[in-house]
């Protein structure tokens, strides 16, 4: 079945009007391939970005730099979460047995903790903040 009248010429898509049009399979063995991730991650760059770079130069017009992700303070971003987390299931649990004892400030400070570490969680993974 065509999806265009015979004789018209169809647009090509997005990945079809990109001038790399070869690709490579290359395989590694795992000392190689940690290396290779290593020294990418080192640069901020992807691996195939990365390999382009070494081989040609320059890792390509569209290459976009990864920002090095701190583990450390990530690991600490999401433990906060973990535990906003864990409070807010207790406030849940308190308001569908009745919500006694329970105030609005305390929803709004759990929320706000919240925003906070998904903030600091963004920012350590290079994400900007929504406005």
């Amino acid at each position: 079945m065509l999806d265009h009248a015979p004789g018209m010429t169809v647009p090509a898509h997005g990945s079809e009007k990109r001038r790399r049009n070869r690709k490579t399979d290359t395989r590694w063995d795992d000392a190689e391939y940690s290396s290779l991730a290593d020294k990418a991650q080192q640069t901020g760059l992807s691996l195939n970005a990365y390999i382009r770079a070494a081989v040609l130069g320059t890792p390509g017009p569209r290459a976009r730099r990864s920002p090095p992700v701190n583990a450390e303070a990530l690991g600490r971003a999401t433990a906060a979460l973990n535990k906003v987390g864990s409070n807010l299931n207790q406030i849940a649990h308190v308001l569908n047995a009745g919500g006694a004892g329970l105030t609005t400030q305390e929803c709004f400070a759990a929320l706000a903790e919240v925003r906070a570490a998904a903030a600091t969680i963004r920012e350590i993974v290079g994400r900007r903040d929504r406005s």
